[in-house]
């Protein structure tokens, strides 16, 4: 495995992680809706979502976020055929709706704190209900997965954000003498799972995300 790529690709690593198999096609709807980016504000109208992005945070664009993704399926999957099965077959089924970065890729800085959201289609899997039960399955694919996490939460918080009620896993990795921590927020959302991801460092990079994240809503 290329190691030079595993600095960058930690931060980013949810952007695959969150891909389960045998799910419902949604990449060809007409009306899937990525969202758009306004006056330092995320929208998305199907999802009828907002939230405010952190101050003169770099949002990326889809091109570099697709890059950012193959980078990610080589180190989750490495060598293992069925894990790169398991993860082409979910691409269909995913969609990355926003990637925020403090500094543009490639900065001379030891970590670059980011929240990205992602969605994936439930449809046929109608017992995943909450976010819970979707985070349940996430964790079940790192575990199996070729990068290997230091601390996964056994049990996953629940917290009411703005009337929305989220489940939240916790995980951290040891690398580089960092503890590169991160936070996924999950729910379910007009048959899509719906998470949040904040990876940080320190905890002046931890409060920039949180409010950031305490600013999400979901209209009724």
């Amino acid at each position: 495995m290329n190691t030079i790529k595993k600095p960058f690709f930690i931060s980013t690593l949810m952007i695959i992680i969150f891909a389960l198999s045998g799910f419902s096609i949604f990449a060809e709807e007409n009306n899937f809706d990525y969202g758009r980016v306004e006056n330092g504000v995320y929208l998305n109208d199907y999802f009828k979502f907002r939230i405010t992005i952190p101050v003169k945070w770099v949002v990326q664009s889809k091109e570099q976020v697709e890059r950012i993704k193959e980078t990610g399926k080589e180190l989750l999957a490495g060598e293992d055929e069925n894990m790169k099965a398991v993860v082409s077959a979910s691409e269909i089924n995913s969609a990355n709706l926003l990637a925020a970065f403090q500094y543009e890729l490639g900065s001379t800085v030891k970590f670059n704190p980011n929240i990205m959201i992602v969605v994936e289609n439930t449809q046929s899997t109608p017992g995943i209900k909450t976010g819970g039960d979707y985070l349940f399955h996430a964790k079940r694919l790192l575990e199996q997965g070729q990068f290997k996490y230091d601390y996964l939460s056994e049990e996953f918080r629940k917290e009411t954000i703005n009337g929305s009620e989220f489940y939240i896993m916790d995980a951290y990795v040891n690398y580089m003498n960092m503890k590169i921590q991160q936070n996924y927020y999950s729910t379910v959302r007009n048959g899509f799972s719906f998470s949040v991801i904040l990876s940080y460092v320190t905890d002046e990079q931890k409060k920039i995300l949180l409010k950031s994240l305490t600013s999400m809503t979901f209209e009724k």
